[in-house]
């Protein structure tokens, strides 16, 4: 199959993607059931695979740093691991299945003629996104980028439908533990709720707070209510330069600048120098957030560092 061929059903969405297919041994559950290996496209996701999965699962992360940068592949050690995988859980963006098809492309012919067929999951499915594409300045995006808003699942009202999501492809795979399944995403999904009343008075104090991020995804934990997030970017994961972004938060009204610690470090050290608004980083995933494992610990980071940086009123 020709890279355009392959390019092309990542555009149409087709989920029946190729990966290595030498299989390896599995963990077992507690009940000496051979887990199923799942890899996962974001760490954020892949925290909430896991409660839903629980015992039954064994999950490995594909790629590392931000989705949306052109060069992006699997990681190295993930794409052996795919040799053993029952499930691929993604987002339903085309750049990511671009992404997978070209590392795969990269491997030796002999080991690409021993290809399996994982299960794909898209936990987009029903997902509510933001109907702008937020990755771009100018209104263009390309083809891969078009399914919309990469980020969605830092909207926390989004966790219900893909631990939903996860269940259901969990379920096709494993349907003697269909139950077990939805039980563990209901479960995750009232704790989640629970979380979620907690946070909503918290970012209603925030109400009004103008914060200018350099990671575009926070627009969507905004539709919890509190702070407006401002970003730009001229083309889908390229930030503008440092040098531009600090006379653009010049220009409007910003009450505090949130860096995510995949920002290469030149703009926050701009930032400092020629605005007069405080910097502060939070990261946007629980991959970068030290000691972090569960989703809702992203979101409670970054209350606690909007909260202790906020100016006075």
């Amino acid at each position: 199959m020709t890279r355009r061929r392959l390019l092309a059903a990542a555009a149409l969405g087709v989920a029946t993607f190729l990966v290595l297919g030498v299989w390896s041994a599995s963990p077992t559950s507690a009940e000496g059931r051979a887990r199923l290996s799942v890899a996962v496209t974001s760490a954020d996701v892949e925290a909430i695979v896991r409660r839903v999965g629980g015992g039954e699962v064994e999950t490995f992360n594909l790629f590392k740093g931000c989705v949306l940068r052109k060069d992006l592949l699997v990681e190295s050690g993930a794409l052996e691991a795919l040799a053993g995988a029952d499930a691929v859980v993604w987002s339903g963006l085309f750049h990511e299945s671009s992404a997978i098809h070209a590392s795969i492309e990269k491997l030796p012919p002999a080991l690409r003629e021993k290809l399996g067929r994982p299960q794909w999951i898209d936990v987009s499915r029903d997902a509510v996104r933001i109907n702008v594409p937020t990755s771009s300045c100018e209104g263009y995006v390309e083809i891969q980028f078009m399914h919309g808003d990469p980020f969605f699942w830092l909207n926390p009202r989004n966790g219900r439908t893909i631990a939903d999501n996860v269940a259901e492809g969990l379920a096709r795979l494993r349907p003697e533990r269909r139950e077990l399944f939805f039980a563990n995403a209901d479960r995750f999904s009232r704790e989640l709720d629970a979380e979620i009343a907690r946070w909503e008075p918290e970012l209603r104090a925030l109400s009004g707070l103008k914060v200018f991020a350099t990671q575009c995804g926070w627009q969507n934990f905004a539709q919890l209510g509190g702070p407006t997030f401002i970003t730009c970017r001229r083309d889908p994961g390229t930030l503008v330069p440092p040098d531009v972004l600090a006379a653009q938060i010049n220009s409007q009204p910003v009450d505090l600048i949130l860096v995510d610690p995949n920002t290469p470090p030149e703009y926050a050290e701009t930032f400092g120098r020629k605005t007069k608004v405080k910097v502060v980083m939070a990261p946007s995933s629980v991959a970068d957030l030290p000691g972090a494992t569960s989703y809702s610990s992203l979101f409670d980071n970054v209350i606690k560092v909007l909260k202790s940086s906020a100016p006075p009123r």
